[in-house]
């Protein structure tokens, strides 16, 4: 069932959500993407006994297009789940984020440390890297960009999801998934999501999560390399990493059964260790 909420600035954020137990899996989209990335996943994991939660994030999907761009900081995001947590009455969840979606889990820890059981960080990074400060909003380019674009705003008839699933087997700088993705946000929120994502630092951030934390990766993810996954899983004290074979940056997309499997199985394991045996169904 898919629903709209107002947020703490008036922005109405988008998500979808299915109750089948009183624990929750939630899911967070990378930029450019939306909630339907995660349709096969939470499929998944219904027939397990999870309850999953999708949202679209702000100036993506069925989201709205705020027009400043300290509207599309990740703090704002994080704060987006929260209140959708809230209305929901969700106490019992893990958070999981691919990509930009992962720098918001992370920020999400940084304002709300003791809401979320465990993390699931997929192809994320600890900071900006070289490729995400090229989005830098000092930059020369990226100036002159915002000033053309300033004064354009998205019209909501114009908001809709994508069938991610037309995109797999592509690689990480596919021309055509990324004018997709430009088209899905519109190309003000996709530069103004991008921009915030290249300030972002939250090596600090991991060094202090202790919660315990899987940390998923693709091999072939010329994005964020595996070196990047690894020093994710150093930086946080109780955390597993999980490298997945022939995978790029979207495996999300490429990759479907694999990253069930790595996070079923995590989940399996960590559920002894917390004591959540009872939100889970036999595996079968």
């Amino acid at each position: 069932m898919q629903k709209k909420i107002k947020s703490f600035d008036k922005v109405e954020i988008n998500y979808s959500i299915k109750r089948i137990s009183s624990f929750f899996l939630v899911f967070i989209h990378g930029i450019g993407g939306d909630l339907n990335v995660w349709n096969k996943k939470r499929k998944f994991f219904h027939k397990k006994g999870f309850s999953t939660l999708a949202i679209d994030l702000r100036g993506h999907g069925l989201s709205d297009r705020p027009d400043l761009i300290k509207s599309y900081g990740l703090e704002c995001s994080a704060k987006d789940i929260r209140r959708i947590l809230r209305k929901e009455k969700i106490t019992r969840f893990i958070l999981i984020g691919h990509s930009f979606g992962g720098m918001v889990t992370i920020k999400f820890y940084e304002l709300f440390p003791t809401l979320s059981k465990a993390y699931i960080l997929i192809d994320t990074a600890p900071k900006a890297t070289q490729l995400l400060k090229m989005f830098h909003p000092n930059s020369l380019f990226i100036r002159i960009l915002n000033y053309i674009i300033k004064n354009k705003s998205p019209k909501k008839k114009n908001l809709f999801h994508v069938n991610s699933d037309k995109f797999r087997g592509t690689g990480d700088y596919n021309l055509r998934r990324i004018y997709s993705d430009i088209a899905n946000t519109s190309l003000k929120s996709w530069l103004y999501t991008y921009e915030n994502a290249a300030q972002f630092d939250g090596v600090d951030i991991l060094k202090n999560i202790n919660r315990p934390t899987l940390v998923i990766g693709g091999l072939k993810d010329s994005i964020f390399p595996p070196k990047i996954a690894k020093e994710i899983n150093k930086l946080i004290r109780h955390s597993t990493i999980s490298m997945i074979p022939d995978a790029n940056h979207i495996l999300v997309i490429n990759n479907v059964q694999a990253l069930e499997q790595s996070i079923w199985s995590y989940l399996k394991s960590m559920a002894k260790f917390t004591g959540h045996n009872k939100f889970l169904k036999p595996s079968s």
